[in-house]
């Protein structure tokens, strides 16, 4: 049996980890076009703003390839899939499987009809080691920075640039930063925070052109008129799945890949699983494209099961942010904006920096903000995610001492009788 991984990341380590433990010694091929040990592209804004070295960059061990039996293909780009034939294409070399896993992340999105693009250079995304690894090196001769983008990826490339000594403004087109992940009040919490470390922030409004001489960037000019002064531009502005590939491939894509609970796409033998799947999601049923760690590990580890051919569901992925900017710790979960026909509690606390927010819909939890008070919020993901009532005890949910002895007992002892 060949299984034939394409990615190498969250997604594929689990995937590499579930199969191991149901089969030993069939073959694992990992092909991947970046070169690099598989990393977490989560800690590369904290290797930008040199608080840690490349150990703590990488998820695995460097003999994790050998121990668990893989081939890895690195620096080899997939160009196709022949499903028919079962095997996919690398350029004119092709790869056949038995089983394939689709892991192949997603692509910056570059927004279009920005003046002088690709005239200059240190421009920049951030979505890849490679990439931060060049703004690294621009990032020792420049001293203005600007980012586009004001959602998680961007705030921490700006923050990660400033905390390096550079004037870094940012630029968002929303009326707020991190537009996806906080409501207005949470967000106005956030960039306050932000602006107190030195970051500059226009929200909306986006840039228009590009300015500069022999190849050199100089400033960028804004839809308000703004002209801003910079040696280095970083683009933030989201990803989308990196399906375009796979147009033709006979597989069902919308946004991402289309899957089942078992990770299964339409084609036989082909699964998906990470930021490409457009998968089941746990509050409204509907398959989205969750782009998040912790839904690529889930995915990962199911398909890896899946591939092996011991039946495992996922049951369905989580909006979660959780993150940290100044002093400010933040998760949120589910629809958080979503209040049309719905119950919103709130409870703020502008001196201490506190911020709660729950949305209820038919008696459940369909959206939660946690901001500074984060202690209690993994019980709301319990909520979530197994879509209990809360009706009975909704006037302690913003309670400090919130805990599950508010919770009625039948679900007390499902929580503690549950296997995990």
């Amino acid at each position: 049996m060949r299984y034939v991984i394409v990615g190498n990341s969250f997604a594929a380590v689990f995937a590499i980890e579930a199969l191991r433990r149901v089969d030993q010694s069939g073959e694992i091929v990992v092909i991947s076009a970046e070169e690099e040990h598989v990393y977490s592209r989560a800690m590369i804004p904290e290797w930008l703003a040199g608080l840690v070295d490349d150990r703590f960059l990488y998820l695995r061990e460097p003999d994790f390839y050998e121990r668990m039996g893989v081939t890895p293909l690195l620096g080899q780009r997939v160009t196709g899939l022949e499903a028919a034939q079962k095997r996919v294409l690398l350029g004119q070399r092709t790869i056949e499987y038995d089983k394939l896993l689709l892991t192949v992340g997603g692509i910056p999105f570059i927004p279009p009809g920005i003046e002088g693009w690709g005239e200059f250079e240190d421009v920049f995304t951030f979505t890849s080691l490679a990439e931060a690894k060049a703004l690294r090196r621009a990032a020792e001769k420049a001293e203005q920075a600007v980012v586009l983008g004001a959602g998680l990826i961007g705030l921490q490339c700006a923050e990660a640039l400033a905390h390096l000594g550079k004037k870094v403004t940012v630029v968002e087109l929303a009326n707020t930063v991190l537009p996806l992940a906080l409501d207005e009040l949470a967000a106005a919490l956030i960039q306050r925070e932000l602006e107190a470390e030195g970051l500059r922030i226009f929200t909306e409004d986006t840039i228009v052109s590009l300015q500069g001489i022999h190849g050199r960037l100089e400033s960028v000019t804004l839809r308000s008129g703004r002209r801003v002064p910079c040696q280095l531009l970083v683009i933030a502005v989201g990803v989308r799945p990196n399906v375009e590939f796979l147009r033709s491939s006979g597989l069902l894509i919308d946004r991402g890949i289309i899957v089942n609970h078992h990770l299964e796409t339409n084609l036989p033998e082909v699964y998906a699983a990470g930021d490409c799947a457009q998968g089941p999601e746990i509050i409204s049923g509907q398959n989205l494209v969750l782009p998040l760690i912790p839904v690529a590990s889930t995915q990962g580890l199911m398909a890896g099961y899946n591939l092996a051919g011991e039946k495992r569901e996922f049951r369905g992925g989580l909006s979660l942010n959780a993150f940290q900017f100044g002093g400010l710790q933040v998760i949120s979960y589910g629809f958080i904006r979503d209040e049309e026909g719905a119950e919103v509690l709130r409870r703020v606390e502008e001196g201490k920096r506190i911020y709660k927010k729950v949305i209820l819909k038919d008696g459940r939890i369909t959206g939660a903000i946690f901001v500074r008070a984060i202690d209690r919020a993994g019980l709301f993901r319990y909520l979530i995610e197994h879509k209990i009532e809360v009706r009975e005890f909704k006037e302690h949910l913003l309670d400090d001492d919130f805990g599950i002895a508010h919770w009625p007992r039948e679900e007390r002892m499902q929580l503690f009788t549950s296997p995990p």
